[in-house]
């Protein structure tokens, strides 16, 4: 009996070991397709599609833009969908119609409309159950103390529960995020920034409102998350796509010719006024100032803002639209001074910025982010989808530089908060200004 049970169970164990190689032989056939379509995979590899050759990329195209694109904005080469494309995908490979039923249309109501594996097939269909890592439950009883600790905001037992949690699973993500949440919250202070009222952000700890001591610039925090960036009204604004972003500070209102002037640098703006924002300036001058700011501030970090992150700031964080734009904006319509000439035309001296902060800020509280003077980002102009490394090249990388915002000198449709264009770092544009980062 005792042998008779353990030829059976060196079968089993060949039998499981023969289907864990003939599951990696498929994701290494299938490629970088498995890295996302684990189960389309799976269900591909019980058809008879792997012995004949036949791959992803026989169906749906080498789509190498889906691949690089793994947020799925991208879709494939080839995407059939609805009944008579999927028979025309079939018919491309069987011309003679079913090999089985010799049917000529109808190929879904027997195998899966996708992998085109057969849905009948037992195999497909038996439960996968999986044992629990017994670390689990003592896991959640620390993470879910740690949560009845923080809304009691008592962060040092918070901080006690989030460490233990951390301790028995040390690779997981969500308490070690917990864990410095509350770090943050037990030591707020930031070097160089005071912190203005006791607003956080609950998932960070971070403070919502703070200010650069060393040039009186106000910040508000942008929590991380998704927003859908672009527009399908401006060319070079296709396609829009969602982009997720970490949590960083940006400037309240506009540097001002104040706060620029304290860096010692030559205020370049047409019109010098204090609590005008510093405008007729080039990208690189805009670095100069901040790199100014971050050799005297503890610990810098100070930057523009990709071009992303603008829009995110811009939009809100999906919080809300802004509303009447002339509640909000300075531009052509309501900035230029003095009476039109013959035509109603005017030089463009004839408008000018103003001081920031006079029109209703946004849903997230930033002032003037339409309007009043356009604002220098990090990014190079490049074509969409965005890439999140862009908006980190060196001064050197060639190209222009991303310009957002629209300005006292525009028509309201440059004023869209997805409208992009760019300009040479090097050159100074009349209506060009900052809004600081970090």
């Amino acid at each position: 009996m005792a042998r008779s049970t353990l030829a059976g169970l060196v079968l089993f164990a060949a039998v499981l070991t023969a289907q864990q190689q003939e599951k990696e032989s498929a994701f290494r056939q299938a490629g970088v397709c498995s890295r996302c379509h684990v189960v389309q995979v799976l269900e591909w590899s019980a058809s008879k599609h792997p012995a004949a050759g036949t791959v992803c990329q026989s169906c749906h195209g080498g789509s190498e833009g889906h691949v690089a694109n793994e947020r799925n904005e991208v879709k494939p080469d080839r995407l059939p969908r609805g009944e008579r494309e999927v028979t025309l995908l079939c018919a491309s490979c069987h011309t003679a119609g079913c090999p089985k039923t010799s049917k000529t249309s109808g190929c879904s109501s027997c195998h899966h409309a996708h992998a085109l594996s057969n849905p009948n097939d037992k195999q497909l269909r038996q439960p996968v159950t999986f044992a629990e890592d017994p670390r689990l439950a003592e896991f959640r009883r620390h993470m879910a103390e740690g949560e009845r600790r923080v809304t009691r905001r008592d962060w040092g037992a918070a901080r006690d529960a989030f460490a233990a949690a951390a301790r028995v699973l040390p690779d997981n993500r969500r308490a070690a995020s917990r864990l410095r949440m509350v770090e943050r919250r037990l030591h707020p202070a930031m070097p160089g920034l005071e912190i203005l009222d006791d607003a956080f952000d609950p998932e960070s700890g971070l403070p919502l409102h703070v200010r650069v001591k060393e040039a009186g610039v106000e910040m508000l925090l942008v929590p991380r998350g998704d927003v859908d960036i672009g527009s399908e009204q401006w060319p070079g604004s296709r396609p829009v796509h969602s982009v997720y972003g970490e949590a960083f500070y940006l400037g309240k209102f506009e540097v001002t010719q104040e706060q620029w002037n304290r860096m010692g640098m030559e205020n370049p703006s047409p019109v010098k006024e204090a609590t005008l924002p510093v405008y007729g300036l080039s990208w690189k001058e805009a670095r100069q100032w901040i790199a100014r700011l971050n050799e005297r501030v503890p610990g810098g970090g100070f930057r523009l803002p990709t071009e992303a992150e603008w829009e995110r700031a811009a939009r809100a964080a999906g919080r809300g639209v802004d509303g009447p734009l002339d509640a909000h904006a300075w531009y052509r319509d309501n900035s230029a001074s003095g009476p039109a000439g013959p035509g109603g035309f005017r030089e463009i001296a004839a408008y000018k910025p103003h001081p920031v902060g006079l029109k209703q800020p946004n849903a997230a509280g930033f002032f003037d982010m339409r309007g009043n003077v356009a604002e220098w980002c990090s990014s190079l102009l490049r074509p969409y989808p965005y890439d999140a490394r862009d908006g980190r090249e060196s001064e050197d990388a060639g190209g222009l530089r991303v310009i957002r915002g629209g300005a006292f000198v525009d028509s309201a449709g440059y004023l869209d908060a997805a409208f992009r264009h760019g300009a040479r770092p090097g050159v100074r544009n009349y209506w060009t200004g900052l809004r600081l980062a970090r």
